[in-house]
C-alpha cells in the first residue's frame, strides 16, 4: 500500500493501476498516519446497490452515476463494451475507506477520475474540496480563474506567464481549496491537472478567485453577497450538488471563502491588457 499526500491529507492506496496514475508520483509521502483521510482499494469485490442515482451524465462513450444512502456513495461507470465500474465510499472512524471493483477493461484515465471523485467526498469532511480552475501562483498567493469550458481559463493563464513577470502555473484544471485550522483559505496543487502535465505538489494562500466571461473589452469588477457565491458555485464538483450533504458541505466551505478571499467578475479580451488589468486591480487592492 501506497501514501500519498494531497492538499495536506493522507491517501493510501493498494492495487493494480496505481503506479500508471498520472500525477500522483509527485505526490508521494512517507508519513505512516494511522489516521489517512481515505484509503483506497483498487481490487475489491462488490455488489452494485439496488437503489436509484441521484445524478446521472455521460461523458464521450461512457455513463456514470452517482448514489448515496446512509452516507455512503457508490459511483458506477458502464461502457458500450460491457465494461463496468463500481466504486464505493464510506465512512470509517475519522477517515473514509473506498473500494473500487471493475470488470473489462478501462483506461488509466477512467481510474484517475474516478480518484478524484473519491478523494472530493472524502476532502470534504476536512474543509476541502476542488475548483474547476487554472491556477497561477505570484509573490506567494495564488489566483484562481474560473470559467466554463472554452472562456478562455488557460488562455489567460498563459497570458500571465508570458507577461506577468514571477508567475508559476500551479494547475491548469483541479486544484483544492481548503480551509486552514486559522480560518485562512489556501489552494493545493493536485494530481488532476486536466490535459496539461501540471502536477506541482506546492500550496499558497488564496489571493483571489477571477470569473471569465468574454466581451469586446476589459472591466472587472468585485462581487459580492448572491453574485459572488454564484461565481464561486458551479465551479466545484457538479455532481455533489444532487445531494443534500454533499452539496450543504460545499456551500459552508464556499461561504467561509467568500468571507476571507475576494471574487472578481472579469469581462475580457484574450489580450495582454486583461491580464494587466487584473494583476494592477489585485495590486491596488492589497491582495498580491
Amino acid at each position: 500500500m501506497q501514501s500519498y499526500k494531497i492538499a495536506g491529507h493522507i491517501v493510501r492506496i493498494s492495487g493494480r493501476g496505481q503506479e500508471s496514475l498520472p500525477g500522483f508520483g509527485y505526490f508521494l509521502s512517507e508519513e505512516t498516519s494511522d489516521n489517512p483521510l481515505l484509503t483506497i482499494h483498487l481490487d475489491a469485490i462488490l455488489q452494485d446497490w439496488d437503489i436509484s442515482p441521484t445524478f446521472v451524465s455521460e461523458y464521450e462513450e461512457m455513463s456514470y452515476d452517482l448514489s448515496g444512502r446512509d452516507g455512503a456513495y457508490l459511483f458506477r461507470i458502464k461502457h458500450p463494451d460491457g465494461s463496468r465500474l463500481l466504486a464505493e465510499i464510506r465512512s470509517e472512524g475519522d477517515g473514509f475507506r473506498a473500494r473500487i471493483h471493475r470488470t473489462g477493461t478501462f483506461g488509466d484515465e477512467v481510474l484517475h477520475f474516478v480518484c478524484w471523485l473519491l478523494f472530493g467526498i472524502a476532502a470534504l469532511s476536512r474543509q476541502t474540496v476542488s475548483i474547476h480552475s487554472s491556477a497561477v501562483m505570484n509573490q506567494g498567493k495564488t489566483i484562481l480563474f474560473l470559467g466554463e469550458s472554452g472562456t478562455g481559463k488557460s488562455t489567460h493563464t498563459r497570458l500571465w506567464l508570458n507577461h506577468i513577470s514571477g508567475t508559476e502555473l500551479l494547475n491548469d484544471d483541479s486544484p483544492f481549496i481548503r480551509i486552514e485550522t486559522d480560518g485562512d483559505v489556501w489552494v493545493y496543487g493536485s494530481p488532476w491537472s486536466g490535459k496539461t502535465p501540471c502536477y506541482k505538489n506546492k500550496q499558497t494562500p488564496v489571493a483571489a478567485f477571477i470569473r471569465l466571461s468574454q466581451a469586446p473589452y476589459n472591466r472587472i469588477r468585485r462581487l459580492k453577497g448572491i453574485e459572488a457565491i454564484g461565481a464561486l458555485l458551479p465551479s466545484c464538483p457538479f455532481a455533489f450538488a444532487y445531494d443534500k450533504q454533499l452539496s450543504e458541505s460545499v456551500c459552508e466551505i464556499v461561504s467561509h471563502t467568500l468571507q476571507q478571499v475576494p471574487i472578481y467578475h472579469l469581462e475580457c479580451l484574450p489580450d495582454v491588457d486583461a491580464a494587466q488589468l487584473v494583476y494592477s486591480t489585485l495590486k491596488e487592492n492589497g491582495h498580491l
